[in-house]
């Protein structure tokens, strides 16, 4: 009997294995290959092909990219969706994390520094949830719903952001749910669940460590309590600070990226907007000084999101950094973090030199952005020797990028001439 017995346990746990093994082949890793939309096949890589099916344990990695979140999804347990390096999950559709089954820590939303998740509607049911700190003052990490957050048993750790365009309601979940962290969560709505709903989120938090949370406790037309009565809510939570008036413009998302036709691509999506006027685009090459590159027109006064995409077709070459400047009706300007994007160096034809109008006179002309040209951007000569000849040159007032250059006091041979700038150094020969 004793030797049926282990043979049976025997049979039992190899049963398991496979069942392991056949469930960790049969999870699907979809990655992120361009920014496109959440239903399109071709946003995405993956062996298992096609997009990502609702309700499955798929692992979703969207690295750098704008993914569009247009249609309703739930995350089952074991499966995970990760944005980092700036991407961002943004739609008008619901997400839904976790199946009531399984572990917390099983099922996970990862947002990393500056990337940004917005979503219509957000219920967590046996998940965790992890807006991590951004890197520096500049950046920021968004979670953001258009309506309600439902919590029902979740683990959610804001260390940034979180915005939620309606209520939280913890009705179902009561002290399932831990909020932690050194970030805050600013509500349009209210707290449900009863008075005592924020204490039950910080139950098993460290002091030092809960997240603040305010609330507007307007209406915002999104639905009340998903279950009961709640006979002791007071409108909002009583332990919810009141939120301080909000800026006059709410960015949740701003991103700058490279493409495949050596464009830069800027993406800005804004929750709100009060008396808003215009963005002022502009662009870098230090990081420091910055100069307007581009004006997009503002949606004035709205209370829902607003998305803006705009395309700098012909981008600076190297390292160049980029930054919106909010401008309102009234004149006053706020200014969004700092976005980097890295394109290739600029080529041999950012520089020509040809003869000018009279002998042994020449015209330098750089076809580069007049932020590579501001100083210390300098024309040399040097002879064959690379010896470095005394010249005369002169900037055309009319025209950013173009010299005339005298190299009459110079012996008859071949000269090279090179254009230093922040962008990096170009040359061209030239006989005379």
């Amino acid at each position: 009997m004793k030797k049926i017995f282990s043979l049976l346990s025997l049979a039992i746990a190899i049963n398991s294995i496979i069942s392991i093994n056949a469930n960790a082949q049969n999870q699907c890793t979809y990655r992120a290959v361009r920014s496109g939309a959440f239903s399109s096949a071709s946003t995405w890589d993956s062996s298992c092909g096609g997009v990502p099916t609702s309700g499955t344990n798929a692992i979703i990695i969207i690295n750098g990219f704008n993914v569009s979140f247009d249609t309703n999804y739930q995350v089952a347990k074991n499966g995970s969706i990760s944005v980092l390096n700036g991407g961002s999950l943004v739609g008008g559709a619901d997400l839904a994390l976790g199946d009531g089954t399984g572990a917390q820590a099983s099922t996970q939303l990862t947002i990393a520094p500056g990337s940004t998740v917005r979503v219509a509607q957000l219920t967590i049911d046996k998940a965790t949830v992890t807006v991590n700190n951004p890197l520096n003052a500049s950046t920021s990490t968004t979670l953001a719903t258009d309506c309600n957050l439902v919590l029902k048993n979740s683990n959610i750790t804001d260390n940034s952001r979180v915005i939620i365009n309606g209520n939280i309601d913890v009705t179902a979940g009561g002290a399932n749910n831990t909020l932690c962290g050194t970030g805050s969560v600013r509500i349009t709505g209210c707290v449900f669940g009863g008075n005592g709903a924020v204490n039950k989120l910080a139950t098993n938090c460290a002091a030092s460590l809960v997240t603040t949370v305010c609330a507007q406790r307007t209406t915002t037309g999104c639905p009340g309590p998903i279950a009961g009565a709640n006979a002791n809510e007071q409108a909002c939570d009583a332990l919810v600070n009141v939120c301080p008036a909000p800026l006059p413009v709410e960015l949740a998302v701003f991103s700058a990226m490279a493409t495949a036709k050596k464009q830069v691509a800027l993406h800005w999506v804004t929750a709100s907007e009060k008396n808003s006027r215009s963005f002022v685009v502009e662009r870098s090459l230090d990081g420091k000084t910055f100069r307007d590159f581009a004006t997009v027109e503002a949606a004035g006064n709205k209370q829902s999101q607003t998305i803006y995409d705009f395309t700098d077709e012909q981008p600076l070459p190297g390292l160049s950094y980029y930054r919106l400047r909010q401008v309102d009706f009234d004149g006053s300007v706020n200014y969004s973090g700092m976005r980097t994007v890295k394109m290739g160096g600029a080529s041999g034809e950012s520089l020509a030199v040809y003869p000018g109008s009279t002998a042994r006179q020449w015209v330098v002309l750089s076809t580069l952005p007049a932020e590579a040209l501001v100083a210390p951007a300098t024309v040399q000569v040097f002879d064959a020797l690379g010896r470095l000849q005394r010249t005369t040159l002169v900037a055309d007032g009319s025209q950013s990028g173009r010299w005339s250059l005298d190299l009459g006091p110079l012996p008859t041979g071949v000269y090279i001439v090179r254009l230093v700038t922040i962008a990096g150094t170009f040359s061209q020969r030239i006989a005379q």
